[in-house]
């Protein structure tokens, strides 16, 4: 591979990648799948609300997706576009656009498929990084190195009474027209699927190679829509069915994990052409799944609370390494989001958090929450309990029905979060 001799040109070791890549079955997904703008920002708002993005946690991560309210529309072939506002031309907005669009095509794409392949249960979505803080050190041995190669998001399966089937997924995104695609600039979202398969490769849940891993490239592509290329990996990674009572219940407190090996942890069995190794990476093994299935469900939860109004709602589910002190130390108003907003769409009321910001000369509002029973089940700790009433209520909500008794953008979802938008009346201001 032209990679491959490029790092040995350098001096550098080939990084190992998935063994086997397949492309997506056309039933788990179509040539094309029916989304709206706002699913896809929803996506994204999810998909940060708990990543390191910067203390300021409010505006520069659980809102983040606002700002491309306007970048986002059909083109004349009834396809997703950037509108002209989309498409800027300064280099690092691009990059930027480019790296965020990514995750809310990516995860949106990516939780399609983990629905098609299962169903019959909920689909949440957790960031790696917040997670493995727990119980592995994210960086590597040698400063100089970086950080240690792993999957951007981990997407679980879960019903209530069955194992949670867990998926990684890597993200990335580039711009490309149509007219101007050559092997060159095709090369750039071979590249990107590559990457993905040397990150997801760096963690392994059970033993080794059985997770499926999707690897996505998103092409912003001007005239021609956006495109979400997809390689996978196929495996299955089961979680222990939680119990009350029993070990890995995700409503018992859980700290961070000591003695998880850190050094070549991750153990490759014997082949036609190598023998049995060890490698460095993030590695569950067998006896600590049901650790590992508290310590998930319990950071989804996080999520969950912190995209409907952070806080103290938020520190009861992480660790002193996930960063719990941050969320339950107090902070400006400007920079977090609080549990103090509701919104009634049709008979159905959501309790949330929001934000003013403008378009230009419009005001417009923005909500995230959750059905107000689900939330309240989440604030008192109660994950499992909160589980089995999302699932009950995941079919009771139709969503199309509901979305048009609002009066601007609407996003559900089914573990009980939503995404709206309406514009604020004018204010006249008297003259001084």
């Amino acid at each position: 591979m032209t990679i491959d001799k490029k790092r040995r040109e350098k001096g550098q070791e080939a990084l190992r990648r998935k063994p086997e890549l397949r492309t997506v079955t056309q039933a788990e997904c179509a040539r094309s799948i029916e989304l709206t703008p706002w699913q896809v920002l929803h996506a994204l708002a999810r998909g940060y609300v708990l990543a390191s993005q910067g203390m300021g946690r409010g505006l520069a991560e659980h809102w983040l997706s606002l700002k491309y309210c306007e970048a986002l529309d059909s083109n004349r072939a009834g396809s997703m576009d950037l509108t002209e506002k989309g498409r800027s031309s300064e280099r690092w907005y691009k990059a930027m656009q480019a790296r965020e669009l990514a995750v809310g095509f990516g995860l949106a794409a990516a939780e399609h498929i983990v629905q098609q392949r299962y169903p019959d249960h909920i689909v949440s979505v957790v960031d790696t990084s917040t997670v493995l803080r727990a119980g592995w050190a994210l960086g590597g041995f040698q400063r100089d190195k970086g950080s240690r190669p792993r999957p951007d998001y981990l997407i679980e399966a879960w019903k209530p009474g069955e194992p949670s089937k867990v998926t990684f997924a890597v993200c990335r995104g580039n711009h490309q027209k149509p007219s101007k695609r050559t092997s060159r600039t095709r090369s750039t979202t071979i590249q990107q699927l590559v990457k993905g398969s040397e990150l997801t490769e760096g963690m392994q849940i059970g033993p080794w190679n059985t997770t499926p891993c999707l690897m996505l490239s998103t092409e912003l592509m001007g005239q021609g829509g956006v495109v979400v290329n997809v390689l996978q990996s196929p495996g299955e990674a089961l979680l222990p069915v939680r119990a009350p009572g029993a070990p890995g219940n995700a409503d018992e407190e859980i700290r961070d994990k000591p003695g998880i090996p850190y050094p070549n942890a991750i153990h490759i069995p014997a082949s036609r052409s190598k023998r049995a190794r060890t490698v460095d990476g993030f590695q569950v093994p067998e006896k600590d799944l049901s650790w590992f299935g508290q310590l998930l469900a319990r950071t989804a939860a996080a999520g969950l609370t912190a995209f409907a109004g952070g806080g103290p709602n938020t520190a009861q589910y992480l660790t002193a390494r996930q960063g719990q002190k941050h969320y339950a130390a107090p902070t400006f108003a400007a920079t977090s989001s609080f549990h103090d907003a509701d919104i009634e769409v049709g008979d159905t009321k959501f309790v949330g958090t929001d934000h003013v910001f403008r378009m230009e000369t419009v005001r417009i509002e923005a909500f995230s929450g959750m059905v107000p029973e689900l939330y309240e089940l989440i604030k008192k700790g109660r994950v499992e309990e909160y589980r089995q009433a999302a699932y009950e209520l995941r079919s009771k909500i139709s969503t199309a029905d509901a979305a048009g008794k609002w009066n601007g953008p609407i996003s559900f979802h089914d573990d009980g979060t939503v995404m709206a938008l309406s514009i604020l009346p004018i204010r006249r201001r008297s003259a001084p």
